[in-house]
């Protein structure tokens, strides 16, 4: 009788395992910027930079084309293209 039950147990743990691993897990409640204006997402790109210690300069290259364009544009590990940005 135990050689069915430790099969039966481990099966059912594993099926547990398998069930919280592939749950959805919680979005993360910190501040996600806001990339709709050019002047808000040279705001975000500023904090961002800032707070890995990078320069800023980029920054302020990619808010001078987004008020041409509409689109900003910033490269890198953290870069990022959005289209559609409102030109204030």
């Amino acid at each position: 009788m135990r050689q069915v039950a430790v099969p039966a147990v481990v099966a059912a743990v594993l099926m547990e395992m398998t069930a919280l691993a592939s749950a959805e897990r919680p979005r993360s409640s910190q501040f996600q910027p806001d990339f709709s204006t050019c002047s808000s997402s040279r705001d975000a790109c500023v904090i961002g930079t800032t707070r890995r210690g990078e320069d800023t300069g980029r920054c302020e290259k990619a808010f001078k084309i987004c008020m041409r364009t509409g689109t900003w544009d910033t490269y890198g590990l953290y870069g990022r293209r959005v289209h559609g940005v409102a030109r204030r």
